[in-house]
């Protein structure tokens, strides 16, 4: 009996060491390795975006060197002028916007594609209110091949997008601009243009003084004015260019709050007296055409050139401006029968254009002398910017039909015009 218990016992104390064995085994054994998500390397054009946007943010704070890292030696020169002539404009916005990125023949490593960059400059141009394309930023469109130096990629090649633009290219995309700030406008130059800067920039603080007060009769302050000089290359590149000869000056709309103004210094350096009425006129664009954007602009062209001719030739009327004999010599071939000129086509000689400008300028004239200052800039507000039809706004703005307008100025026109004429 106690043989057996003792046995019993025994056998009892090696199943629960062998058990207390297999547990400490059991617990001892390694865990099995986990699975580590490793994010895949970023490719080519992953790290292209990258370095964009590493470039945009060294903009924006002022981080000249930063913004080179980013570009291939041999475009340093090209984006140092764009970085300088970007920070004088104020630069407070530069997104790129990178399309869809393609293979570059010969070069497995680099990527290439098209980018949309929305900017802003100063204050104006974005106050940020939601809405339709013309109320967002303006954007120009570039097409970039990058590759890889050192640890980024950097942009290596720059090309126009191969679709033509209204608007583009921007002055500031390509080459030397020399700048000149006053405390109204910003004055940008073209090299073969810098020598003017000096003498034009009191000529442009003294015209946008001016055009202050038309800016606060339409309710449209401007922070600031942009002007660039241009040289006939530029006049005919810059903002998609102008092939009209006779033009001596641009008032380019970017969106729907800002408007830029091109000036071609080889019409206009040797008139000084005409350069202050084309600075007064184009920044007179620039005043009565913020918040402006419709589809049937072109319907009142009389009334934006004769608005602008009117802030222009300020002080002086429109009887003693330099195109009241070009709209004599229009009265005389025929009696008008509304004070809306009829705008010449591309054939007419440039006469009629001139006396285009001097019939718009008359008619605004006349509403102005007639109703006042403030009733005139209400009628051109209405009708510039909030699309009422002329009826509609000559109610609201002078409290009569536009037909009754019409007549009136007609004869107001006529009286002032050929009245001289019949005098000698």
């Amino acid at each position: 009996m106690t043989e057996t218990r003792s046995r019993a016992a025994f056998t009892a104390c090696v199943l629960a060491g062998a058990l207390l064995l297999t547990v400490g085994v059991v617990t001892s054994r390694p865990e099995p390795e986990r699975a580590v998500a490793v994010p895949p390397r970023p490719g080519p054009y992953d790290r292209a975006v990258e370095s964009l946007r590493e470039q945009s943010a060294a903009l924006l704070r002022g981080d000249e060197r930063a913004w080179l890292a980013v570009v291939a030696p041999p475009l340093h020169r090209r984006y140092r002028a764009m970085f300088r002539s970007l920070r004088a404009l104020e630069v407070t916005r530069f997104d790129y916007a990178p399309g869809v990125g393609r293979p570059v023949r010969d070069d497995r490593a680099a990527v290439e594609f098209r980018v949309e960059i929305s900017y802003c400059l100063g204050t104006d141009m974005c106050p940020g209110r939601p809405g339709a394309q013309w109320q967002q930023p303006p954007r120009v469109e570039q097409k970039l091949i990058l590759k890889p130096l050192g640890a980024r990629y950097v942009i290596s090649s720059i090309t126009p997008a191969p679709e033509a633009h209204p608007r583009h290219p921007a002055p500031w995309e390509a080459g030397d601009l020399a700048v000149l700030r006053g405390s109204r406008v910003t004055l940008l130059a073209a090299p073969a243009e810098r020598r003017h800067l000096a003498r034009l920039l009191p000529v442009a603080e003294a015209a946008a003084r001016a055009d202050d007060r038309f800016a606060a009769l339409m309710g449209t302050p401007q922070s600031r004015y942009r002007i660039y000089l241009a040289g006939d290359r530029q006049w005919r590149t810059w903002y998609g260019g102008e092939e009209n000869d006779w033009a001596v000056g641009l008032a380019v709309p970017l969106n729907m709050y800002a408007t830029d103004v091109v000036l071609r210094m080889s019409k206009l350096a040797d008139h000084p007296e005409f350069l202050r009425v084309a600075l007064q006129h184009e920044l007179g664009h620039v005043v009565t055409l913020a918040g402006a954007y419709r589809a049937d602009a072109a319907a009142d062209t009389w009334l934006s050139e004769g608005v602008a001719e009117y802030i222009g030739w300020s002080p002086r009327t429109a009887a003693r401006s330099l195109r009241r004999d070009s709209v004599r010599w229009q009265l005389r071939a025929g009696a008008p029968r509304s004070m809306v000129p009829v705008k010449p086509g591309p054939d007419a000689p440039s006469r009629a254009g001139d006396a285009f400008y001097g019939l718009s300028h008359f008619a605004v004239d006349c509403m102005a002398q007639r109703y006042g200052e403030p009733k005139l800039f209400t009628f051109v507000r209405l009708v510039l910017t909030r699309d009422n039809e002329y009826d509609q706004a000559a109610r609201e703005a002078f409290g009569v039909p536009f037909a009754a307008v019409d007549k009136a100025c007609v004869s107001w026109i006529r009286a002032r015009v050929l009245s001289r004429d019949h005098a000698g």
